[in-house]
């Protein structure tokens, strides 16, 4: 029930009650496997390219805060790419707060199910990689993770970064830093971006039962320059 869930429940118009998705839920109980039901009756090709074009991946990174009249935007040429994912099911309400304004609304992926399966069209959109390669790539991410190897993990990121094309790269290290906290949500693991503590501060913390892992990264311009990065468990 736990899984059935995590997979499947979190839409909400009002930020207190939850509901699970019919089709993916009937879905499960007909084949009893876990997968992404709802999302593979159709694919976001518009919205995907409508983030490409204004090359904004930070958003989903974390939950964000948007005020009423955003999320009722109807006109094509005038709605914003949040107000899109809401309105078509990609994102739903978290929470929400009565301001002297009106409503604000925190709002996020409803579930693993959307989450998963949207994020891997993005990042495959954004790589160039087939679907196969994205799935061995992640894979490799995982096993380096799981071993603690700083260097297999390098290696497997370099390969997704590689692809990306040049007029996508923005050279800024938060720009590589949302598409390493989308990458590991994929595989996963609970992952936090800026993580504050008595000691400092982390870019990424990620967590999978009993193991933490603490992750630095730092954008270096110089030419030919490899990415850098340390894990510590």
């Amino acid at each position: 029930m736990r899984e059935i869930k995590y997979w499947y429940n979190g839409y909400s118009w009002d930020g207190k009650e939850r509901v699970y998705n019919p089709f993916s839920t009937l879905s499960f109980f007909d084949n009893m496997k876990f997968k992404g039901y709802w999302f593979s009756t159709g694919t976001p090709t518009f919205l995907i390219e409508q983030i490409k074009k204004k090359d904004d991946i930070e958003m989903f990174t974390e939950k964000q805060r948007v005020r009423e009249e955003v999320l009722s935007a109807f006109a094509a040429e005038e709605v914003e790419t949040t107000a899109l994912l809401f309105q078509t099911g990609y994102l739903t309400i978290k929470e929400e707060e009565e301001t002297k304004r009106g409503s604000v609304y925190t709002i996020d992926f409803p579930n693993y199910e959307v989450k998963n399966a949207f994020v891997t069209s993005l990042l495959r959109v954004y790589s160039k990689k087939s679907h196969k390669e994205f799935l061995d790539l992640n894979d490799n991410i995982y096993e380096a993770l799981s071993r603690n190897n700083s260097n297999n993990l390098e290696e497997a990121l370099s390969s997704l970064y590689a692809n990306i094309p040049y007029d996508l790269h923005i050279g800024q290290e938060k720009y590589y830093h949302s598409l390493f906290l989308l990458t590991m949500g994929l595989i996963g693991y609970e992952v936090e971006g800026e993580v504050h503590t008595d000691k400092g501060r982390a870019d990424v913390v990620l967590r999978k039962e009993e193991k933490v892992i603490v992750v630095e990264i730092k954008y270096v311009k110089e030419k030919g320059s490899k990415i850098g990065s340390k894990v510590k468990e």
